[in-house]
């Protein structure tokens, strides 16, 4: 029994040493931002884009933001003047809470911070006066609430 017991925890050490890898925070961010497969999110009948606190959601009828992690794109739909039709993005910085998107749309290239709560998502960030002052309509702060699918 005393050779038996050493040969037990070695095999329990062994197997512990099997189980899967903790996943990193940017797989964590992943995960609840785009799903294994990429997620879809929509204004549906709670969603809401305002801008200065200004509620515009009329202006973005039918918007959709589709985003995948596996090869961090995604797509847009409803929303041509503030996003790209689709594009690349990435994490800003290391807690993993904000994105940003390519292109040049007002949205892009700017950090978006993001919530996710549930099925819910909620989009953050401000589109900066353009040099010059030019075409300054959609200047401003911005905050979209999404429902993922």
């Amino acid at each position: 029994m005393k050779k038996f017991l050493p040969f037990l925890l070695l095999c329990l050490g062994l197997l512990a040493s099997c189980a899967e890898d903790p996943k990193s925070p940017e797989e964590q961010a992943l995960e609840k931002l785009s799903g294994d497969q990429g997620t879809t999110y929509s204004l549906g009948t709670t969603g809401y884009v305002k801008r200065s606190q200004v509620d515009e959601t009329r202006f973005y009828p039918g918007f959709t933001f589709r985003i995948d992690g596996a090869n961090k794109t995604y797509t847009t739909s409803g929303a041509s003047d503030l996003f790209e039709a689709s594009g690349n993005w990435e994490f800003v910085g290391t807690n993993f809470d904000k994105i940003r998107l390519t292109g040049s749309k007002p949205a892009s290239q700017v950090d978006i911070s993001f919530t996710k709560t549930g099925q819910d998502l909620v989009l953050v960030f401000s589109v900066p006066t353009p040099p010059g002052g030019r075409v300054a309509a959609l200047t401003g702060s911005y905050e979209i609430k999404l429902t993922g699918n």
